[in-house]
């Protein structure tokens, strides 16, 4: 479990990860060997899972964002169809879902010609029965950013 600050330290690092130990140690009130040990074992933990560094799609051509619905023919395979389609270019997500569908894919691509490569990729998988396709106009927020504060009883 993570203490208050244990939150702290992950909500800086979800605004930069690239935040020195000194930097959240003088905002926290710590060392910087504190602040090191902690963030070591909240990786540990699985916690924090890793650090990447986010793109603008735009700038590097890939404007189009579309999510797939997918209907499988087998629930019982959807496990395995789903490593399949997250193996296809540009397939940012692969969600198991409930309700209509079985599978949510989240694509980038550079157009409608790409995605229309993506989504025969995705008909081709024999499991795969029907896609229905979502194309985003516009996009106000995308963010991996997670709420760290708990509410407290």
């Amino acid at each position: 479990m993570i203490d208050a600050i244990d939150e702290q330290i992950l909500t800086i690092l979800q605004e930069n990860a690239r935040t020195p130990n000194a930097e959240i140690a003088r905002h926290i009130g710590m060392t910087a060997s504190a602040i090191f040990e902690r963030i070591k074992k909240l990786e540990k933990q699985g916690i924090i899972k890793g650090y990447e560094v986010r793109l603008c799609p735009d700038r590097i051509g890939l404007p189009l964002l579309a999510f797939v619905l997918i209907s499988l023919n087998e629930i019982s395979k959807m496990h395995t169809t789903g490593k399949q389609i997250a193996e296809i270019p540009g397939v940012q997500e692969v969600h198991y879902i409930a309700g209509k569908g079985s599978i949510l894919a989240k694509i980038r691509t550079a157009g409608t010609l790409d995605l229309e490569r993506r989504l025969d990729q995705i008909n081709q998988i024999k499991n795969v029965s029907v896609t229905e396709t979502t194309i985003v106009l516009k996009t106000d927020l995308e963010s991996m950013s997670l709420p760290i504060s708990r509410e407290k009883d």
